[in-house]
């Protein structure tokens, strides 16, 4: 059966074949791994077959072509241009007649990869190895002879920049590289599906490293995804940071182009935009692995950290101050409490904020965690600036307007062993599960009067506010006042805002 299908393909278009593969590679349970897989198999099977038969018959083709030519040309000389044209009309038609079942082999190949695509591709987001090698190889096949149009592989492809496996992960960037240079910009049509769908493969494969482990504590909490991973070689010099981002191939492919990676980065942010109206929300988890992928994209100039601050500055501007001020409504409404920027008096509001309902305290916290994007952005922030030495005035004196001369000078001093580890937000996404109701009541306490200071620290146009990772955990008490630097302004740093820069609006278009 399997021998008549790769035979003859026409049959996996019919609708008991096609009905009955899709079953199969539909049923995600562990028992039918291997059914799914030798579907894959036979797929992949088909399609060699299909490329060594059309190899073959273009071969043949070009060997009676050229016997044509040489029969034609010594009739020439030897008889009359009558016999020549009947040597034409015997030759003729077996060439044509090859190259015809060429076009019909290739047509059938094209129905049939249109036929299988979606549930192939869909079918490597699984725990699975095996599978995903098996699909690895069955979109190889499709690509290599052109089947279908690449852009629908583009988001599979960059997911598979990220799997562990390395066997994948160089034939995605095989795949992903020539796409680039047969199609140029064609990447970054689909570049944020593939970034989502990168995060969607990161979690499966933390399923299967704790179902691996066979850890029943491990399996009994959730694992952070992180946008980050070691670097898998020891780095060779001072200068190379013993972590990489995930997606870091893929931002290398279109670094290149300042348009292309400015488009990246603003789409990236939107993502950290938790007052969008889009249909679907994005999670504090998926903000923490885009965060830790822009920490450690591999940035080779100083435009790309600097317009990636000044980016965090605009977003941060527009939803920071309304976010605390949804707080603040919230606590003059139950606490009769009025805040100011002067700091916390925790003491007037720790009594009354235990004796608050619970639900009460579900609205507060829900509104709290809605901060969270944006104390994440402050984090990285941080980040950049210590590790790039970044000062304010640099940051302020930027304009991503001017010329790439100015602004694409190389990084010359980068630290290497300053780790991204945004513990406020870690501890958010996986909170301790020894907290009692009290305790949970004080962290929110807490983590409100964290992110008012760093909010204010962002307000505050001074070099010393907060300037290292190392200080983005408080360590002074919650009862005493947050002190304002005296001389310091209250006034936001303006922004560059007005460019006729089409990167600046993030779209991807040259």
């Amino acid at each position: 059966f399997v021998f008549l299908l790769k035979r003859y393909g026409q049959y996996l278009i019919r609708d008991t074949v096609s009905q009955l593969y899709h079953t199969y590679l539909l049923d995600r349970r562990p028992e039918a791994a291997q059914l799914r897989c030798q579907v894959l198999i036979n797929l992949e099977e088909y399609f060699r077959d299909c490329i060594r038969r059309m190899a073959e018959q273009d071969v043949d083709y070009l060997h009676i072509t050229s016997t044509v030519n040489s029969t034609t040309t010594t009739t020439t000389t030897t008889t009359t241009t009558h016999d020549d044209e009947n040597s034409n009309d015997a030759s003729g038609p077996t060439g044509a007649s090859l190259k015809d079942t060429t076009d019909v082999h290739s047509e059938m190949a094209s129905s049939i990869a249109q036929c299988y695509l979606r549930i192939v591709l869909d079918t490597y987001l699984s725990e699975d190895e095996t599978i995903r090698q098996c699909v690895r190889k069955v979109v190889t096949c499709i690509l290599e002879q052109g089947l279908v149009h690449p852009v629908q592989f583009i988001p599979y492809l960059i997911a598979m920049t990220t799997d562990r496996d390395t066997t994948i992960q160089q034939s995605a960037e095989q795949n992903l590289q020539d796409l680039d240079k047969t199609n140029p910009g064609i990447i970054q049509t689909k570049v944020m599906h593939g970034f989502k769908m990168s995060y969607q493969l990161q979690k499966l494969l933390a399923i299967a490293n704790n179902n691996k482990n066979n850890n029943q504590q491990l399996n009994l909490q959730f694992d952070i995804i992180r946008g980050m991973t070691k670097v898998a070689v020891a780095p060779t010099n001072n200068q190379q940071s013993p972590y990489c981002s995930v997606n870091h191939f893929l931002y290398s492919l279109i670094r290149s182009s300042r348009v292309y990676r400015r488009g990246l980065i603003s789409q990236l942010l939107k993502m950290f935009d938790n007052d969008t109206t889009t249909t679907t929300s994005t999670t504090l988890e998926e903000q923490l692995f885009v965060a830790d992928n822009l920490a450690y994209f591999p940035y080779q100039v100083q435009d790309e950290p600097l317009y990636l601050i000044e980016q965090i500055d605009l977003t941060v501007s527009v939803s920071g101050s309304t976010q605390l001020q949804q707080f603040r409504d919230l606590l003059k409404q139950y606490l009769d409490y009025i805040d100011d920027d002067e700091g916390i008096d925790i003491n007037k509001l720790e009594d009354k904020f235990l004796n608050l309902s619970d639900t009460i305290i579900d609205e507060l916290n829900q509104c709290l965690r809605t901060s969270k994007s944006t104390m994440l952005l402050l984090l990285l922030k941080s980040y950049l600036k210590d590790v790039y030495s970044l000062n304010d005035t640099k940051i302020t004196e930027y304009d991503h307007t001017e010329s790439s001369k100015i602004t694409d000078r190389p990084i010359i001093s980068r630290k290497v062993n300053v780790k991204f580890e945004p513990k406020i937000i870690l501890d958010t996404i996986k909170p301790s599960n020894h907290i009692d109701n009290i305790q949970r009541r004080k962290q929110i306490l807490k983590d409100f009067a964290d992110f008012k200071r760093y909010l204010l620290a962002f307000d505050t146009d001074t070099d010393d506010t907060v300037q290292t990772i190392s200080e983005l955990l408080p360590t002074t008490s919650l009862t005493s006042k947050t002190k304002k630097k005296p001389g310091g302004t209250n006034k936001r740093r303006k922004v560059m805002i007005d460019s006729d820069d089409d990167s600046a609006d993030g779209n991807f278009q040259p």
